[in-house]
Parts: structure tokens; C-alpha cells; sequence
């Protein structure tokens, strides 16, 4: 457990001078969401050689106690895992389809990101100012409701997170998820029917107008 914990403190250290808590990068203060940060994330680790970066996160996910994996812990150890599930995932489909390997393209719709489902778009109503703000997420494999909506609210800065949910929405029309849900999966799923829906977080009494169609 002492190991682990002094894991994940060094791991916290050597981001967090880069990183800050808002997603500021160094002292320029340039924002970064999961899908420009998590490519950059997974160049150092390649270049850092570091070949034992799954077991390490395992560890760290079995081990330690889960107040230590909520808030800025949580999100970048969830970073960790979306970044080796990138480049497992990567590696497995170069070597089906190019046997010589294929450098890694970061392109957006059909790059590693959209296709190894490593992130997460959720819409979040701002109440105090009427509008709508986009987050984007990293997201480990199988990752649950519960688990996102704990990522999401230490982003947006929720301090009553028991008064929200995370919302599917299909046409406009919003249903709740599960706390056992896995997000991506159900966007997977759908998008494999022809249906495409978005994700939600908001306060579970607001009521708010969705337009219909809406593309993420």
C-alpha cells in the first residue's frame, strides 16, 4: 500500500508542474481537454520506455484506497490506463493491418481516440450563466457511471455531486444512467444500431430543453 501510494505521488508529481488542476499546461496557462492531452500523454510514455506502465496502474487501481483515487489522483491515473489501452489497441490493429507497422495518427473521427473509445465528450449546463460547456474525459476500459460522474464533477468543480446524474441523450430525449453503466459501451452499442446519442451531466431536478439532432 506505501508503494503504491508513493506511485501515485511521484506519478502526480512529474504531471502536475506540466498540468495543473484546471487543465492549465505550464505557466503560459494554454487549456488542455483528454483529447489534445491524452495524445500528449501517450508520446512521453512511449518515449519514456516504460514497459510496465499496466501493471503499475493495476496496482494502484487494486491497492489503493479509494479517497486517494478521487479528484486530480483519479483523473490521472485514469489517464494512465486510457493511454495503455491507446497503445495496446493500436499496436493490435497495425499489426493486423499493416504488418510493417503504421505511425500513430491522431486525426480526429477516425484516429485512436474515437476509435479505441479512450475518451469521453459530456455536455454540462452551466446554470449560472444559461449556456453549455463541453468536458472531455479520459476513460479507461469498462469504466462505469459512477466513476465518470466522480471525474466530472472534480472537473467542473461540483461540490454536491449527490444532486447529479449522467444522462443519455437520444433525439433531445434524456434517460439516466445506471451507476453500473458503462457509457461507452452504450454509445458503441447504439452507434452500431445507426443511433447517436450524447452524454449529460446535470443537476437531476433541472429541466432542460435538449435540441434534437444535436451532433457531438
Amino acid at each position: 500500500m506505501l508503494f503504491c501510494c508513493s506511485k501515485l505521488r511521484s506519478f502526480l508529481g512529474n504531471w502536475g508542474v506540466k498540468v495543473s488542476n484546471n487543465g492549465k499546461v505550464g505557466g503560459g496557462g494554454m487549456m488542455l481537454g483528454a483529447d489534445d492531452f491524452l495524445p500528449l500523454f501517450v508520446w512521453v510514455l512511449v518515449q519514456s520506455g516504460m514497459v510496465a506502465a499496466e501493471i503499475e496502474a493495476d496496482y494502484m487501481w487494486g491497492l489503493l484506497h479509494p479517497s486517494l483515487l478521487s479528484g486530480e489522483g483519479g483523473y490521472y491515473l485514469t489517464t494512465l490506463s486510457s493511454a495503455v489501452h491507446v497503445l495496446k489497441s493500436f499496436r493490435a490493429c497495425s499489426e493486423e493491418f499493416t504488418p510493417g507497422g503504421a505511425p500513430l495518427n491522431w486525426g480526429t473521427g477516425s484516429g485512436p481516440l474515437a476509435e479505441f473509445r479512450s475518451v469521453l465528450k459530456i455536455v454540462v449546463p452551466d446554470e449560472r450563466n444559461g449556456s453549455i460547456i463541453t468536458k472531455t474525459l479520459p476513460i479507461r476500459p469498462n469504466m462505469t457511471t459512477k466513476d465518470v460522474c466522480k471525474i466530472i464533477a472534480h472537473k467542473v468543480r461540483i461540490t454536491n455531486p449527490q444532486d447529479y446524474g449522467l444522462y443519455k441523450l437520444i433525439d433531445g430525449e434524456e434517460t439516466v444512467l445506471a451507476d453500473t453503466d458503462c457509457p461507452q459501451d452504450l454509445k458503441g452499442n447504439l452507434a452500431n444500431s445507426g443511433q447517436h446519442c450524447m452524454f449529460a451531466y446535470k443537476r437531476i431536478d433541472a429541466k432542460i430543453a435538449w435540441p434534437k439532432n444535436a451532433s457531438q
